[in-house]
């Protein structure tokens, strides 16, 4: 019974093992090939963790008292640590290698009992948790700081079973069959708790499919999104990328088609082949210094297509970095700006230019005196234009204006010293310089002066006019604005020229100037500073619901218009008097008029602290601010935008708006309506009395209303006189016009 009781216990006992066995190597794997991730929520199933709770409960419900546990000796969990039977069970397996199994009786008080002893070899798989620290699983190596550096082959551990002898030789044959049935119902029951493991593994598993589908469709809805929007850029812009050291890596079609190169050839090439070589490098040291530098850079800039021709576009290049902050590439967006940009350069270039004479205006005259040192300037006035204006009429008057000007250019077209120039309506200009003495300067306009007092000019098919001019000289420093008090000394002397001289007895002059001033003051005074009001049509439905408020002074019974007073007003400080009661008249005229009116505002009256402050002052207690456009004047003069800048920001915070007055009368004024944030450009009338017969001037006007829509501003037209000019801006798209035709200045808003 004794021998038969080992054979059996040790039957039983590789049995069990083999289950053991079993259990482990299955579970292993399903951790070691991937389809268990070892982490907080999955470490019941795995087998060392496992093991010692399944033999745990095993050895204390079974009848025999059989104790079953996987032990070591450098166990990770103090529970599976071996005995000293264990352990000399383990140092046999380490002694011999070709050992497969450790059995014996052991004698021990109170209970003697049988062991068996299966080896834990280390093999490969085993060295993901059991070799190098570093390279096991992050959650063992948060969790455990011993049991590594074993090799293939060493003995990890093993499984322990321990039968006590006395209980089961007593009761062997009486429970044999009973054992058997028990130990089945134990194994059914094992297997159903594997299978409540797999159960429970499977919908883990189904849960995190559904999570991994869930983000499936999350990302393939982004790329899609992903992909809108790189066709809609795609059809729009040009796209390149590029390395870090610039060389193209992807261009899209827009890029190549606009380019004239293939993606072939460009990809791979640096961005350097595309460079205008006009252009300064500094320039391009700048953008690199920028998007190096990890900043966005966006311009304008210009460069060249495959045929050399000239391309302008506005870029936008995006530094793109990597996880650790370092630039991996560029990408640039590019938008053709060619059109616009070259026609803001036609446009410039015409503003230099007087559009009916065609020769260079005050604006270039003032751009050639700051390149010579001792500038010379003889201006000429037309004596008596007004009334040739007013005889035979505008064009009369503009045909006269432009052959004088082909005579002078004929005059002087051999002279290389001297430029000639149109500075506003019968007013001419020569420049020279320090070349010629003074003296000489004069003689040779005077001989000019002769001639053309000698010549004829047709101002019709049938008509022929003789005319005289007066000249004033002006030089050295400020040689314009001596030029200038010369002619007019020389216009109300009737002589033929004046040469400025600080010695000239100026006192006389200055004298009419402070009486003319004091009449100002009791104008003001008298409250007989009034307004006049010009209806300005709306070409779009035909209403005037905008009124120019003009500024007019009463004196001795009759109503003078700005030109005979105004420039003295602003000579002193009455001037600024005049703007105040400009605009609480304005002001006051809405309360009792639904419309809106314009107030023209000089840059001195911007740049005077106590004039801004009134008018923003006056705009803030008044309920009508939202229908007041202010004009503003004298544009050209312009040297700061710093207060012009305050003034506008600070009017428009209470609706009022802004318009540049006589646009087009020079090339600063197109300069400065880039810097200003004007709602309308007043078209000078130059450019509109002819608009319907000279194609020049159609072209300026249709630019500038296409630069105006641009920019989101309207357009008026001054001077409209007769129904071809008005129907003629109707075709144009200009917005509202301004002039006789319209209506005349009047006391009262009709």
């Amino acid at each position: 019974m004794k021998e038969d009781a080992r054979a059996i216990i040790l039957d039983e006992a590789k049995a069990l093992s083999n289950f053991m066995m079993s259990y482990h190597s299955y579970y292993m794997d399903l951790f070691v090939n991937g389809n268990i991730e070892l982490t907080q929520e999955t470490l019941p199933f795995f087998p060392a963790f496992s093991a010692s709770e399944i033999s745990q409960e095993f050895s204390q419900d079974n009848v025999q008292d059989i104790r079953v546990a996987v032990v070591s000796d450098r166990a990770r969990n103090i529970k599976n640590s071996a005995d000293a039977e264990e352990l000399r069970a383990i140092k046999a397996f380490q002694r011999d290698e070709t050992l497969a199994e450790y059995y014996k009786f052991i004698e021990v008080a109170p209970t003697n009992y049988y062991q068996l002893a299966i080896p834990f070899m280390i093999e490969p798989k085993c060295l993901m948790c059991h070799g190098e620290k570093s390279d096991a699983p992050a959650f063992v190596r948060e969790h455990y700081d011993n049991a590594y550096g074993y090799k293939v082959g060493d003995i990890r551990g093993i499984l322990s079973i321990k039968i006590p002898e006395g209980k089961l030789t007593d009761k062997l044959n009486k429970t044999f069959w009973l054992l058997v049935v028990y130990d089945t119902a134990l194994l059914v029951g094992l297997f159903l708790f594997i299978q409540l493991l797999l159960l429970q593994f499977k919908r883990y598993t189904s849960r995190l499919q559904q999570q991994v589908n869930e983000q499936n469709e999350a990302l393939l809805k982004n790329l899609n999104e992903l992909n809108s929007y790189k066709e809609a850029i795609d059809n729009s812009a040009m796209v390149s990328k590029s390395d870090p050291e610039g060389v193209i890596t992807y261009v899209n079609d827009k890029f190549c088609n606009n380019i004239g190169y293939s993606r072939e050839f460009l990809v791979g090439k640096n961005h350097s082949i595309l460079r205008d070589p006009m252009l300064d490098s500094e320039y391009f040291k700048q953008m690199w210094d920028t998007i190096q530098s990890k900043k966005v850079w966006s311009n304008i800039i210009s460069g060249k297509r495959k045929d050399n021709s000239a391309f302008y576009y506005e870029a936008t290049i995006t530094p793109i970095l990597d996880e650790e902050g370092k630039i991996k590439e560029y990408i640039a967006i590019r938008y053709d700006a060619t059109e616009v940009t070259l026609q803001r350069q036609k446009i410039k270039n015409m503003y230099a230019m007087d559009s009916l004479t065609r020769i260079p205006n005050r604006n270039k005259l003032i751009i050639d005196m700051q390149l010579i040192d001792e500038p010379q300037i003889a201006l000429f006035n037309i004596d008596g234009f007004k009334n040739i204006n007013d005889f035979y009429g505008i064009k009369a008057g503009d045909r006269l204006l432009i052959q004088f000007a082909n005579f002078i250019k004929t005059e002087i077209a051999y002279n290389k010293l001297f430029q000639f120039y149109r500075l506003h309506s019968d007013e001419f200009a020569i420049l020279g310089n320090a070349t010629l003495h003074i003296d000489e300067f004069v003689a040779v306009m005077h001989s000019y002066q002769r001639k053309i007092e000698k010549h004829y000019f047709s101002i019709s098919v049938e008509q022929e006019v003789n005319i005289s001019v007066t000249l004033g000289f002006g030089m050295h420093e400020n040689a314009l604005v001596k030029a200038d008090m010369a002619l007019k000394l020389a216009q109300n002397s009737k002589s033929e020229y004046i040469v400025y001289d600080d010695s000239l007895e100026l006192e006389k002059h200055y004298e009419e100037n402070i009486k003319k001033a004091n009449i100002i003051k009791q104008a003001i005074d008298n409250r007989d500073i009034i307004s006049y009001y010009q209806p300005i049509l709306d070409l779009r439905n035909g209403v005037v619901a905008k009124y120019e408020t003009l500024v007019r002074m009463r004196h001795n019974g009759e109503v003078l218009s700005p030109g005979s007073f105004l420039h003295i007003a602003k000579q002193s400080r009455n001037y600024f008097k005049v703007t105040e009661i400009m605009v609480e008249e304005a002001l006051k005229q809405l309360c009792s008029h639904h419309v809106t009116l314009s107030i023209n505002i000089s840059i001195e009256d911007i740049a005077n602290g106590d004039m801004c402050h009134f008018i923003i002052q006056k705009l803030k207690e008044s309920d009508y601010a939202d229908r007041i456009i202010f004009e503003i004047l004298e544009s050209e003069n312009i040297q700061s935008y710093e207060p012009i800048t305050y003034f506008i920001g600070e009017v428009k915070k209470y609706g009022a708006k802004i318009a540049i007055d006589d646009f087009g009368s020079g090339y600063s004024n197109f300069l400065h309506v880039l810097e200003l944030e004007a709602d309308f450009l007043k078209i000078d009338g130059s450019l509109i009395k002819r608009i319907h017969e000279d194609r020049q001037s159609r072209i300026l006007v249709e630019g500038i209303v296409d630069f105006s829509n641009r920019l989101g501003m309207q357009t008026i037209a001054e001077f409209v006189e007769d129904e071809i000019v008005l129907e003629t801006l109707k075709e144009i798209g200009v917005d509202f016009a301004q002039g006789y035709f319209v209506g005349k200045p009047m006391p009262t808003i009709v």
